[in-house]
């Protein structure tokens, strides 16, 4: 007993909290402090490696019993990211239509984030069993980014791992939200978390950081494309039947001057033009539960989610009480070539009564004439592209 050495007299909770400490007083991975101190650390035999379930983070005993300090460092910085980014909140729907790719999409970001952050491995060091997923060219991408490339180039069912020619997989295993909190609770604590982790880290590196990899993780990397959805259906709404002063008025904020802001209840009828082309695929399952919930509270008279690509291929109605399902009864048909001309015609053709439409696309198409008074252009990564007409809402995935 005499022989062991102070990190193995350790139990397997003191080491996650010598690690945990040890976050905390580094001057870049400070900024996941408040992440690796949320939720609970359950330590036993349920789960086969580790995992987080966006708030709580698992060890298998023998697993976590088997790592250095700096292989731990590696793990539990591991799990903090995934906590941080909010991958087990924000896309559910992916990862049941796309488990083994979206465990492997999310695993190659955060492992990129944590080795672009000490690429020397002066803090950390990679498990062995199993080796992390590591690739370059993955480093700075978003994780629906590398999951598009996934599903374009399937991975192999043995994944070569960072070492080169030793097979590996995902190094842990990412469980649902917690039943025991609501997601806008859940939201509220990640990002609580993220700001005490930004004020340790400027406490102990400066506002500068040093370039810090992690440096802004609590931003949103795209426009706050929530707030910008539910700002345009607030504005198709029509009339001034009710009052509310959240939001306040906003015509009044310049001048300091705190009025109502007027709406109704309804937002007339709205369509959603889908854009099918391959690149689209892993984005609108992330997407369509924030709509879901926004048409819930907009409470338009009908939602048309119109599917197309070179021509017009499918058209899906909800109505009022049904927002519920669209998430989950989205059916995107089409995926060949990119023509709004097309949807121009066939809404010509139909004359609906709309109220608004939204344009979902990645840009990369010869812009149509106006299709309705009240148009969004949700772009999703083209910083480029400029409509003829309408909004246009950026979104970064």
């Amino acid at each position: 007993m005499h022989n062991l050495s102070p990190w193995d007299r350790l139990t397997p909770q003191q080491r996650v909290s010598a690690v945990n400490v040890d976050i905390m007083n580094h001057a870049m991975f400070s900024t996941l402090s408040g992440a690796v101190m949320m939720g609970n650390l359950f330590v036993g035999n349920d789960v086969s490696t580790a995992g987080t379930n966006g708030r709580d983070i698992y060890y298998n005993q023998d697993f976590l019993l088997a790592q250095t300090r700096k292989q731990l460092r590696y793990i539990q910085a591991h799990e903090a990211l995934h906590i941080t980014l909010k991958h087990t909140l924000d896309y559910k729907d992916l990862a049941t239509k796309y488990p083994r790719e979206c465990n492997i999409a999310m695993d190659y970001v955060v492992n990129a984030f944590i080795e672009q952050t000490d690429p020397r491995f002066e803090f950390v060091e990679r498990p062995l069993d199993p080796e992390p997923l590591v690739d370059p060219k993955y480093f700075g991408r978003s994780f629906v980014d590398v999951l598009q490339d996934l599903l374009r180039n399937p991975p192999p069912q043995e994944q070569q791992s960072a070492g080169g020619g030793q097979e590996s997989e995902p190094l842990d295993e990412h469980m649902p939200a917690p039943a025991d909190i609501q997601e806008d609770e859940l939201r509220q604590e990640v990002s609580d978390a993220l700001n005490s982790g930004d004020m340790m880290q400027k406490r102990l590196a400066g506002e500068g950081g040093g370039g810090n990899p992690l440096k802004g993780l609590g931003v949103d990397r795209s426009t706050d494309w929530r707030s910008a959805l539910r700002d345009w259906f607030n504005g198709v709404s029509k009339g001034d039947t009710y009052s509310r002063m959240c939001p306040p008025n906003r015509r009044f904020l310049p001048l300091d001057i705190l009025m109502p802001s007027h709406f109704d209840v309804t937002a007339g009828e709205v369509a959603i033009l889908g854009d099918t082309s391959g690149s689209m695929e892993g984005v609108y399952p992330v997407m369509f539960g924030e709509i879901a919930a926004i048409c819930k509270q907009a409470n338009p008279d009908m939602v048309r989610l119109i599917w197309w690509d070179s021509e017009v291929r499918s058209e899906q109605v909800f109505k009022r009480g049904q927002y519920d399902q669209i998430a989950k009864q989205l059916k995107p048909v089409g995926g060949g070539g990119t023509t709004p001309q097309a949807v121009e015609k066939y809404l010509k053709q139909k004359q609906y009564p709309l109220t608004g439409a939204i344009w979902l696309t990645d840009g990369y198409l010869t812009p149509p004439n106006s299709v309705c008074k009240n148009e969004l252009w949700a772009v999703i990564n083209n910083d480029f592209f400029k409509p003829k007409h309408g909004k246009t809402m950026r979104i970064h995935v």
